[in-house]
């Protein structure tokens, strides 16, 4: 069967479609208007769009459907391309062509803010290797040397031990003892020489704190009171997720439900500290950017994914073709490409202002703040220490006398 010569094509307003200005007129853009073009040229139709205001569908009150789901199954509209999730329940009023990408319901944060400068300090390591550094450097030496070397009951190597004792000069001058000192000499010049190797690079990365990166995190975060988690108002994403079989995401929508965690959302403004909004995960590579140029921190993982198919009204003539024509656009990975596209553009534009960055810069003081800042604190402790102990052996030096 011969395909349709023109069609109608039902719209919705969104971050996929959009108004755009061209000198003295406007015209329509975005993926949705892009996957569209592509199949007129394909499949060789004229078309017109029609704006719908009632969203992309749903039942209403008596039991009619209204939005763009609506307008299909009315027949009052022929085809739309725009980008929302395949549900079953809209399939009794309209069909879905194949599958040509999905939507990842997932949620956004602000990007961590830094950590002091003094974080560099013990970021080279993880913290069982601090652990097992410390130990190693402080107290197995002093150990092994009672253990090893001395002769002593028990009750004598516990104060031996806890008063660090200095071992007689007979036993420091003995071979054995002197290579047990040069192995843990060898082994501590090998950490320090690495350690001073690896913080050099980690002086130029800015710290920051891990912060909420999947559904877990948010979960507790919320539980413990610290997060919040905003939903779109007017969504019915919150009655799915307390009937979801995951636990973590079971709290969370309880949790919108309860506290009304429903609001208008603008995806594309900054997001407040502390507060994750909901979205799809195309939607924030669109506005927000890719790793690791994103201005927001997208989840790893996300709510649920959904298939995504272009909407026809029921009975439509040319299924078939339609879907051969999505199943070359996939196969192509041209919807990728339209994604990639309106990201970069979008991107280009808002960095268009930003200052130039020459890509090198010196270490400066504000890199090194945090460390001088530590090192005065432990000169000043040590000064503290050490007028102590002239103090105490003044003081026990003259009780001597």
């Amino acid at each position: 069967m011969q395909f349709p010569n023109h069609l109608k094509v039902g719209m919705i307003f969104s971050n996929t479609f959009y108004n755009e200005s061209r000198g003295n007129e406007t015209a329509y853009t975005g993926i949705d208007v892009q996957l569209l073009k592509l199949l007129a040229e394909k499949l060789n139709f004229q078309y017109t769009i029609h704006i719908v205001k009632d969203g992309y569908g749903k039942v209403n009150e008596n039991g009619s459907w209204i939005g763009l789901a609506g307008a299909l199954g009315r027949g009052e509209l022929d085809i739309s391309t725009v980008y929302c999730p395949l549900l079953e329940e809209r399939t009794q009023v309209i069909d879905y062509s194949m599958p040509y990408y999905t939507v990842e319901r997932t949620f956004a944060t602000a990007i961590p803010k830094p950590l002091p400068r003094y974080y560099v300090l013990v970021m080279p390591f993880q913290v069982q290797v601090w652990v097992a550094f410390l130990v190693s450097v402080l107290l197995v030496p002093n150990v092994l040397q009672q253990a090893l070397f001395r002769k002593q009951s028990l009750v004598g190597y516990f104060i031996n031990l806890i008063s660090c004792k200095k071992m007689p000069d007979k036993i420091e001058n003995s071979l054995s003892f002197r290579i047990f000192n040069g192995s843990w000499l060898l082994s501590d010049t090998i950490m320090r020489f690495t350690y001073t190797t690896v913080i050099l690079s980690f002086l130029t990365v800015t710290p920051r704190p891990t912060g909420v990166r999947n559904v877990h995190d948010l979960a507790v975060a919320i539980e413990k009171g610290n997060f919040k988690y905003i939903e779109l108002k007017g969504s019915a994403n919150a009655e799915f997720m307390i009937q979801n079989d995951s636990p973590d995401i079971r709290k969370i929508g309880l949790a919108v439900i309860r506290n009304n965690w429903f609001e208008v959302l603008d995806f594309g403004q900054e997001i407040e500290d502390n507060k994750a909004i909901f979205g799809s995960r195309l939607l924030f590579t669109i506005l927000h950017g890719k790793p690791p140029f994103a201005k927001v921190s997208v989840a790893e993982d996300g709510f649920g994914i959904w298939s995504t198919g272009v909407m026809v009204k029921k009975n439509f003539c040319c299924m078939q073709r339609l879907d051969t024509m999505i199943l070359r656009i996939n196969s192509a990975g041209l919807y990728q490409k339209f994604i990639d596209d309106e990201s970069f553009k979008r991107q280009f534009y808002a960095n268009t202002n930003r200052p130039f960055d020459d890509g090198v810069k010196k270490l400066g003081l504000d890199s090194f703040s945090g460390i001088f800042f530590l090192l005065i604190i432990l000169h000043v402790a040590s000064l503290i220490i050490f007028t102590m102990e002239r103090f105490y052996y003044q003081r026990k030096k003259r009780a001597m006398r």
